[in-house]
């Protein structure tokens, strides 16, 4: 059975905010949609299985990185933001066989943390603290799910 839609839904994560919602492709010109969407003109493309495939930045390991993805059983990190896409079986564009919530089941957020360190300081008719230092730590959370359509 041939699809006769124009567009398709896809999932997109958003690096800063570390936010998964459903979007809509048009099948026609998903690809330039793909590079809108994450930023870039050069992509790279993770296969998560036979019927998903995730578009990340090719140079998304760059500096300035506010978040870092780790998807399960994949050795790599994403860097960026990312569109996961459907495929069917002849590997063109579809809608795909997973929810928003089994795909970010696969993700895990990688965010660094920055905790202050303070010192107290006393002068005459002055007593308060100053920033001597951070202290970086990394919080791993899920992606969330952005339920009511695109952020």
């Amino acid at each position: 059975m041939t699809c006769t839609s124009a567009n398709v839904t896809a999932f997109f994560y958003d690096s800063f905010s570390g936010a998964i919602a459903d979007i809509s492709l048009n099948r026609e010109g998903y690809l330039e949609e793909i590079k809108q969407r994450i930023g870039c003109g050069l992509f790279d493309v993770v296969r998560i299985d036979d019927h998903h495939d995730i578009f990340l930045d090719d140079n998304g390991l760059a500096d300035g990185l506010h978040t870092i993805a780790q998807l399960k059983n994949f050795p790599n990190p994403l860097a960026g933001n990312l569109v996961i896409v459907g495929r069917d079986e002849h590997g063109d564009v579809a809608e795909p066989r997973m929810s928003v919530e089994q795909i970010a089941a696969l993700i895990t957020v990688y965010r660094p943390v920055m905790d202050p360190e303070l010192s107290s300081f006393e002068s005459p008719g002055l007593i308060g603290f100053g920033l001597s230092g951070f202290n970086i730590r990394m919080e791993k959370s899920d992606p969330i799910i952005v339920v009511d359509g695109e952020f």
